[in-house]
């Protein structure tokens, strides 16, 4: 079978599909795989399976249905009755032609020539495993367990993550390159430890808001049914802001656009805050018995909040001093709801006077200084507001180069509608040195607006259907005790043991709050976090690897995954594969970091699998509510294998307590959920949900017509008191890098830190203060910019950002299929005219994008949606169609992320590095790339195969490499 489809032909279909759907909502969007004969008339045909099923393209996971003839997909259509309401996107569209891909591995391979030299010859499973076991083994036993790292790719799938991260949790390996911490973990991390969830991506109420705050967000590149909320929002008359620097498709849409300057972030929000605080719709009360805001902070000794402990000989660290107003008087927080320091049981959670008894009537006062046993105390409310008054509208708008008229107007709207507006950000915020920082701003933002919890504002804490998540998998063996022994050492010995050992203290440019004026100064870093586990991020994972610094890594498995392309340093990366002693791959295709392993693992597309589709990253309700089927259209082809089952089998070999029999019995647990659970929520097991297709939860908030905070949901995982689940805080989900008793670079020894698992939201962070940010967010200029590197500007005039979305791509993948690249063919820069006419660049040049580290070519588009001075490129560009020994499938020449440098500074709590910076721009007399896709013509090297071909290659000597040699002119 072919495809017989024109490129013309296929804008067309698409552009009407996409009409229909966005329009009428209720349409279904098809897409056909096989020419007109094969395909086209089989929707009517008896010996058609019609399979509901979900994408997984990207994170939007729409609901939608598979057609399959003969074994085979030959259409796709959107489901309309689910919260996707039909709507699809091309890369929906094509999932036929990754299925059927000529460069899909479908047999365990095992290299044969030298690491990038293309050449390896099929082995079988068990030879696969048993070579890796024994290898990794070796390793292990010579050089410890830690030089083992492990990668995981995209979290879209979190079930197939949490296997392949408990696999190597349990077998010691502390080392990753990280994912999340590119673009989620910054939000997820900093909302777990301040209030217990995360709601910046997933908790918007577009339903029933009236106004919507977008930031760095493209609604549009994903999930198609959120801008449907967003256009039904505006209809009922919601108000939409856009902070973006380029004018995208939502900027487009928006009733208010802000350009702000890119990195300059922090200075805007902070205005907010300071707005907010100040207005007579600031949720005072909500701070004042939800918050610590009226806790003592101990400023001038150990920097933390106060405790009993701290001022009285023999006192509780479990109980935080306040002023109460009603009685004048000095007043305890008892935080010690698990009762182990005796003030728990009936008085935990309760405000008690100096006796200890219970003060019901109790108001603690958020502003106010006192003096306790000759020291003078101020509340966290005092101190947050102190730090956020001299962010004015006015500096925000010198900072983010901004009218002042406009922060003004977008900050009352937001302000009016509040407790009815919402927030939702994307992942550009993220990429920046102080991700931890701005996530940090972004909540208390949201909180003191009084948009936690409310209509139209933002759901807090994530609902799925049955109340689990796909971090059970690992949480449930660990509360019973099913933790390795080799993974309890590390984690006792994490600080000698973790990649992050050397990226402790850094110089950064931060703005004094009196004055704005930038000043370096040195940042205590807390050690790098990735998911709770202090094991690695990508620059220090590429140092370990490539330089042996801290240690050497000799072994690495990798998953899903492609860093050459997403982390930045790409050629250092290449020397550290190249150093490995053993590198396993686990991937649908050859990829450019395939090529530098020793064993590819064959992965299964995911519509070859079933999956509970987790609702994860974007969407307000009832997506975030929804569990959605994901099951198989057909058996993985030739050998392919889904990745929870690899890491299942594998595990065997190395002799891991994987706790779960397999899949399917985590599967069961998940959606049967607790037995509070009503029965409408629950399925007996994974097949009663495959009948099922989808279970929608509920909203507590609505059920119980108040805020979860104030009806104990929020806690639904301890104790169901009112507050917040603060049990992510401190060292008991992973350990943190500044130990009590560790010297920092001025001499100050870091005191012992009691726990603050107190319920309280915290909007000035002890933990964060712990990891190196401080306890309140603050404007640290990003380290690439005119502002922070004037010296750079004469050769490098203008400002380089990266990481815009597309359409028709997600990060690394589908640049082999035909359609996805005939409708964006080529790597593309953006640049405005103006900037464009002082260089002598048109429409379509190639042009060379220069920073002081490296270079790229990418194609030139002129827009007027990007300012003049300013310069955008696309990310994670590779070409499948070039040879492996042709530049690792051409991974340098159009990939920016080899402009950066990997030497930090980096967020000190998740180590995101700078992923912008200062570049010139000049036209590439040499044109394009060689050996790239030229031509619709040249893209049918990526046309899916027959049924037969497939049949007949039984890949003995590798996966055939397509290619259009000499095709580039």
């Amino acid at each position: 079978m072919s495809l017989k489809m024109s490129r013309r032909g296929f804008v067309k279909a698409t552009a009407a599909a996409t009409a229909s759907t966005l329009l009428l909502g209720s349409q279904a969007a098809t897409a056909f795989a096989d020419d007109a004969a094969e395909g086209a008339k089989a929707t009517s045909s008896d010996d058609v399976k019609i399979i509901p099923s979900a994408c997984r393209q990207c994170y939007g996971r729409c609901a939608l249905f598979g057609h399959v003839k003969d074994g085979r997909l030959t259409k796709i259509e959107g489901n309309p009755d689910l919260f996707s309401e039909g709507t699809l996107c091309g890369r929906a569209f094509a999932i036929p032609q990754e299925l059927y891909n000529p460069l899909r591995v479908r047999y365990p391979q095992k290299r044969v020539g030298e690491k990038g030299s293309g050449q390896w010859k099929r082995i079988t499973w068990e030879e696969a495993y048993q070579e890796a076991a024994d290898r990794y083994t070796e390793i292990g036993e010579k050089y410890g367990w830690h030089t083992i790292a492990h990668q995981y790719g995209t979290g879209r799938d979190m079930l197939q993550f949490q296997a392949i991260n408990k696999l190597w949790l349990e077998l010691g390996s502390t080392a990753t390159f990280g994912v999340g911490n590119l673009c989620w973990v910054g939000s997820y991390f900093t909302s777990q430890r301040l209030y217990g969830d995360e709601t910046q991506y997933t908790g918007w109420d577009g339903n029933n808001t009236d106004c919507i705050l977008i930031w760095c967000r493209q609604e549009r590149s994903r999930g198609y049914y959120d801008w449907l909320t967003v256009k039904r929002a505006q209809e009922r008359g919601a108000k939409v802001i856009c902070v973006d620097p380029r004018y995208t498709c939502t900027a487009s849409k928006a009733d208010l656009w802000l350009p702000i300057r890119p990195g300059s972030d922090m200075a805007l929000v902070l205005a907010f805050i300071n707005e907010i605080i100040h207005s007579d719709k600031c949720a005072n009360d909500f701070a004042r018995f939800y918050t610590n805001a009226p806790f003592f902070i101990d400023e001038e000794g150990t920097g933390y909040q106060l405790r009993e402990s701290m001022i009285k000989e023999g006192g509780n660290e479990e109980l935080y001093p306040a002023w109460d107003e009603a009685h004048d008087q000095l007043i305890f927080w008892s935080g010690d709801w698990q009762n182990k320091q005796g003030v728990g049981g009936p008085k935990a959670f309760q405000w008690l006077d100096a006796e200890g008894n219970i003060v019901a009537d109790a108001k603690p006062a958020l502003s106010g200084s006192r003096e306790i046993n000759g020291k003078t105390y101020r509340t966290s409310w005092d101190i947050l507001v102190e730090h956020v008054t001299p962010w004015t509208i006015e500096r925000a708008a010198e900072f983010c180069e901004l009218p002042e008229d406009k922060i003004r107007e977008a900050i009352q709207t937001y302000i009016d509608a509040s407790p009815h507006a919402c927030f939702c950000r994307g992942q550009k915020v993220e990429f920046s040195i102080n991700t931890s920082g701005i996530s940090q701003a972004f909540t208390i933002m949201m909180a003191l607006a009084g948009n936690f919890d409310s209509k139209g504002g933002q759901n807090i804490g994530r609902e799925p259907a049955t109340g689990y998540d796909s971090f059970m998998f690992d949480v449930v063996p660990n509360k019973e005790g099913r933790m390795g022994k080799r993974r309890m050492e590390t984690a006792k010995n994490i600080k000698k043991l973790s990649v992050c050992q050397n990226t402790g203290y850094q110089q950064i440019l931060v703005a004094d709050d009196a004055t704005g004026e930038l000043r370096e100064t040195t940042q205590n870093s807390g050690g790098q976090v990735i998911y709770g586990q202090q094991g690695g991020f990508g620059a220090a994972t590429t140092k370990a690897m490539a330089k042996g610094d801290p240690f050497q890594i000799h072994g690495y498995w990798q998953q899903t995954s492609e860093p050459i392309l997403s982390i930045e340093g790409g050629h250092e990366i290449i020397e550290g594969f190249k150093n490995l002693d053993f590198f396993v791959n686990v991937d649908i295709y050859m990829t450019p970091s395939g090529e530098l392993a020793d064993i590819i693992l064959p992965a299964a597309h995911p519509n070859e699998v079933d999956r509970v589709e987790w609702a994860h990253s974007g969407h307000g309700y009832p997506t975030s509510h929804t569990y959605l089927i994901r099951q198989p259209f057909h058996e993985p082809l030739g050998e392919c294998k889904d990745d929870m089952d690899i890491c299942f089998e594998f595990a065997k070999y190395m002799d891991v307590d994987m706790y779960w029999k397999d899949k399917y019995e985590f599967f069961d647990y998940m959606v049967k959920g607790p037995e509070t659970l009503p029965p409408q929520l629950s399925c007996a097991n994974f097949e009663e949900f495959r009948e099922r297709i989808s279970v929608t939860g509920v909203e507590m908030a609505t059920v119980k017509q108040a805020p979860k905070y104030e009806t104990g949901f929020m806690r639904k995982t301890s104790d169901f008191r009112p507050g917040f689940n603060t049990m992510y805080r401190g060292n008991k989900m992973g350990s943190v890098y500044r130990f009590p008793g560790t010297k920092t670079p001025d001499g100050k020894v870091i005191p012992a830190h009691p726990q603050s698992d107190n319920g309280k939201m915290e909007m000035w962070s002890e933990d964060l203060l712990l990891y190196g940010n401080g306890p309140l967010p603050l404007y640290i200029e990003p380290p690439i910019t005119p502002l922070a590197r004037p010296d750079l500007l004469e050769d490098f005039p203008y400002t380089l950002i990266t990481g815009g979305r597309s359409h028709a791509f997600f990060h690394t993948e589908y640049r082999n299929s035909p359609w996805m690249r005939e409708v964006h063919m080529f790597p593309t820069v953006d640049i405005n005219p103006a900037t464009a006419a002082e260089h002598g660049i048109a429409q379509d040049d190639w042009v060379w994008i220069e920073t002081y580290v490296d270079k790229i070519r990418q194609r030139a588009n002129l827009t007027e949606a990007i300012k003049p001075g300013m310069i955008h490129v696309e990310h994670d560009w590779w070409f499948p169609e070039r040879e492996a020994t042709d530049d690792l499938h051409g991974a340098i020449d159009s990939n920016c992320n080899v402009l950066f440098e990997n030497n930090g500074p980096y967020d000190p709590a998740v180590g995101t590095d700078n992923y912008g910076g200062l570049c010139k721009i000049y036209k590439a007399e040499e044109g394009a790339p060689k050996n790239i896709c030229m031509t619709e013509e040249d893209l049918k090297i990526f046309l899916p195969m027959s049924a037969d071909a497939i049949a007949s290659d039984d890949q003995a000597d590798g996966v055939r490499q397509v290619t259009v040699k000499g095709g580039a002119k």
